[in-house]
């Protein structure tokens, strides 16, 4: 029998270069052609951390298990990643907030 020291964690890892339930963006383009042309540029959840071999990886070089709604999951290495930036999801939760209530948010009023 072979046994595959693989460890897949679907929970946070001090040390990881990413949280579980993160916003990440895909980088858009692939030098190597190595990420599915359908997840460039696509943003995602990340829901599992993967490594290959624990004992040289753990805990700061994972493949990291992003869900891409309506694509499916795929496995990505942390340079293939962007963190979807904090200001940008704070602005739109101010956007959506101002519209919920009538007035008008501040992205309305850019040229």
């Amino acid at each position: 029998m072979i046994q595959d020291p693989s460890l897949i964690i679907c929970h946070d890892v001090d040390g990881a270069p990413v949280r579980i339930g993160a916003k990440v963006k895909v980088v858009p383009h692939s030098e190597d052609g190595t990420i599915s042309q359908r997840f460039l540029g696509q943003t995602g959840i990340v829901v599992g951390l993967v490594f290959d071999d624990p004992a040289t990886q753990y805990p700061d070089d994972p493949l990291i298990q992003v869900l891409v709604e309506g694509l499916g999951e795929d496995l990505f290495f942390p340079e293939e990643l962007e963190l979807a930036p904090e200001w940008a999801r704070n602005r739109i939760a101010q956007h959506r907030q101002a519209v919920r209530t009538g007035g008008r948010s501040s992205l309305e009023r850019l040229p």
